[in-house]
């Protein structure tokens, strides 16, 4: 994590709980870093020095007013200006981080043989809140190696209740 990062995503986000915004700062930011991540060029776009400011400060104007919440838009006219755009990945995740603190919300890494529909995920979730005590944000993969069962990572915590794992435990049982 980048110094940029975390002062500028501390400062959006201290913005954004004095204008009663975190969620709705929260989902423009998610957006936003969707954008970018889809379209590095337009990264790229935005950090050229050699395109006059206010035609890149147009650019972010014209794609995302009206589109996200003004501060977020204001934002990423702030990045571009400063040529700190390269670091909106760095500030989401502060951002990120501090809203999750505050907000009591735990992120679960879950790894599946096979992808889990809207209902498994719903109640993987509602058991992980359960178990934890906290919202839980789930992100899901799938690794086929898996061959069945899940595997699930919450603070630095490996729940492996995966068919490979307990076939590798049955085998260390037996080689002893």
């Amino acid at each position: 994590m980048s110094a940029i990062g975390n002062e500028y995503g501390n400062a959006i986000f201290l913005l954004a709980e004095e204008e009663g915004k975190l969620d709705e700062v929260m989902a423009g930011l998610e957006l936003c870093r969707g954008i970018f991540g889809e379209n590095a060029q337009y990264v790229d776009f935005l950090e050229t020095p050699s395109i006059p400011i206010e035609e890149r400060l147009e650019a972010v104007r014209s794609a995302f007013d009206g589109k996200m919440p003004e501060c977020v838009t204001d934002f990423v006219s702030l990045l571009t200006e400063r040529g700190y755009i390269h670091f909106f990945p760095d500030c989401v995740e502060t951002y990120e981080k501090e809203y999750n603190r505050r907000f009591d919300i735990a992120i679960a890494d879950a790894v599946s043989a096979k992808p889990l529909d809207v209902s498994e995920r719903q109640a993987l979730r509602d058991m992980l809140e359960r178990k934890t005590g906290r919202r839980i944000k789930l992100n899901c993969e799938v690794d086929p190696e898996l061959v069945g069962g899940l595997v699930v990572k919450i603070d630095g915590k490996l729940y492996d209740g995966s068919i490979r794992s307990r076939i590798t435990d049955i085998l260390e049982e037996m080689t002893k």
